[in-house]
């Protein structure tokens, strides 16, 4: 078996605003506002709407902001793909959560399955970063608020996007 690469593609979803405005916003400097994937064998792996792939650089996130070596598996693509499968049930649409179970949890349990390895802490502790500052704390309840409607309509057969 031979040694695939694993590597975590991140973007900042506000293209830089983050690090502009979070002085003025929460009183501290974020670098960004992460999304990140994962790419094994050729492909690009991350949670959206649901478990997805596709063409390493080719999401609609743009190109990567930066990407990181995360390690190697020697698990084949059969493997990869049941691996996949069975984190699909916990990966559905409705148990998407802005702040507790997103792309980077998803980023962080693959790569954790493909080989041992963790996505580094400055992306899996960011949410936890922006709820510590005043600002954080006072939009908790409309970020929530946000989540419950999405969920609902999702539950309801609304189709649009999020």
């Amino acid at each position: 078996m031979t040694a695939v690469k694993v590597q975590l593609y991140i973007y900042d979803l506000t293209q830089g605003m983050a690090k502009v405005m979070s002085p003025m916003l929460l009183g501290k400097q974020i670098e960004g506002v992460w999304h990140t994937a994962v790419v094994v064998g050729g492909v690009e792996h991350f949670f959206g709407h649901g478990l997805q792939r596709a063409v390493p650089g080719s999401t609609p996130f743009g190109q990567p902001l930066q990407i990181l070596d995360i390690g190697t598996t020697e698990l084949d693509e059969s493997t990869r793909n049941e691996l996949l499968a069975d984190l699909a049930g916990r990966y559905q649409p409705e148990h998407y959560n802005l702040l507790k179970h997103n792309c980077n949890t998803f980023s962080n349990e693959y790569c954790q399955l493909l080989c041992g390895n963790t996505i580094p802490l400055w992306i899996t502790n960011q949410a936890d970063e922006v709820l510590n500052t005043p600002m954080g704390q006072a939009f908790l309840p409309m970020l929530t608020q946000m989540e419950e409607q999405f969920a609902s309509a999702t539950s309801t057969g609304f189709s649009g996007s999020r």
